[in-house]
């Protein structure tokens, strides 16, 4: 078995940062896309800062705790977290500054405790499933990977995969159903 590329960045193999660019480059760039999409943020600007975090952490990758993939991938969530919570507060510093708007039942939005209900309604049905359901409902939804990726990274068959990522989907949709039902009502 190969030596992880982040272990041979680590020692200072001037090949292994290429060849970590090309292994998780379009990984990388795509889920940069996926994040930072509706908010108008540079995605080579963020993809560079997260290599950059790769290379910094690249001594704390140990194989015994996770694969690469996932150590890398969790570097690119949080990257990629601050920049949306950097972008977020810009624009609420720019809301605050703006006219007040006088606001019609069509515009209207929920407010932040109803949101914060329901994302933690989502978390703990999140929590509730399965652990190999979780895994790959995270592969997929938070980290943007292919069925074929997620199997790669996981060493399970692409079938399974597909079949725990439906399964997982419908777990959830079964317990937060409920939560709809109410706001419906409410409304």
């Amino acid at each position: 078995m190969a030596e992880p590329l982040l272990q041979l960045i680590a020692r200072g193999d001037p090949t292994a940062v290429a060849r970590c660019i090309d292994e998780y480059g379009g990984t990388i760039r795509a889920i940069a896309s996926r994040y930072l999409r509706s908010m108008g943020e540079d995605v080579d600007d963020a993809v560079q800062e997260i290599f950059v975090e790769i290379w910094k952490s690249a001594g704390r990758y140990n194989p015994v705790l996770g694969s690469e993939p996932a150590f890398i991938a969790t570097i690119a969530h949080r990257r990629l977290t601050d920049r949306q919570r950097r972008a977020a507060s810009r624009r609420t510093t720019d809301i605050a500054s703006a006219p007040p708007v006088e606001q019609s039942r069509e515009n209207f939005t929920p407010d932040r405790a109803a949101l914060r209900d329901d994302l933690r309604a989502a978390a703990s049905a999140f929590e509730s499933l399965d652990r190999d359901e979780q895994q790959v409902l995270w592969y997929s939804l938070y980290q943007g990977m292919s069925h074929e990726r997620i199997a790669d990274v996981t060493r399970i068959p692409v079938g399974t995969v597909k079949t725990r990522i439906r399964r997982g989907m419908m777990r959830l949709r079964e317990l937060l159903s409920p939560v709809s039902a109410v706001k419906e009502v409410a409304r």
